[in-house]
């Protein structure tokens, strides 16, 4: 189990955790493809992605990485500045792959504009959110979770809900 929080924060999401080592950046991709595998569509709505990580940990890779796969034919990079990007797919069960970056977010308000809410109702979209545990209290349950980290060696761990 793995305590997702934030510093302030009023609440905790214990979420269980199982751990995969990853020699090489590339092996982020052959994880990504495996993970999108295991992911369907969630039948009330979005099917959420939550990217945990610091900087430089293949955050980003890893939503590019998701793209890829979903046929997504636009460059993906972290929309740090912009918050929210969405991308036409043409996978056979996500028609939508929308990425957040939600390091900027330093208050929940500042995701009505962007109309976040309804993104979560959207149904065939899959929402992959960067820095994703500064906005852990307005996810739905069923998001899965992803924490990537960078060792001295410069391999990665990710760890991933159940």
């Amino acid at each position: 189990m793995r305590d997702v929080t934030d510093a302030g924060a009023d609440s905790t999401v214990m979420v269980p955790m199982s751990t995969t080592q990853l020699p090489t950046l590339a092996a982020l991709a052959d994880y990504v493809e495996a993970t999108l595998a295991s992911l369907s569509p969630h039948p009330q709505g979005a099917t959420v992605v939550a990217l945990i990580g610091d900087l430089g940990v293949g955050k980003t890779t890893f939503t590019q990485s998701v793209a890829k796969l979903l046929g997504v034919t636009d460059v993906v990079t972290s929309p740090t500045y912009l918050i929210m990007r969405s991308y036409a797919t043409t996978h056979d069960q996500f028609a939508t792959l929308v990425h957040i970056d939600a390091y900027r977010i330093e208050s929940l308000a500042e995701l009505a504009p962007l109309r976040f809410s309804e993104v979560l109702g959207q149904s065939r979209t899959l929402v992959c959110i960067e820095w994703a545990d500064r906005i852990k209290d307005v996810l739905p349950p069923h998001t899965r979770y992803f924490e990537l980290t960078l060792r001295p060696d410069g391999t990665r761990t990710i760890s991933s809900s159940e």
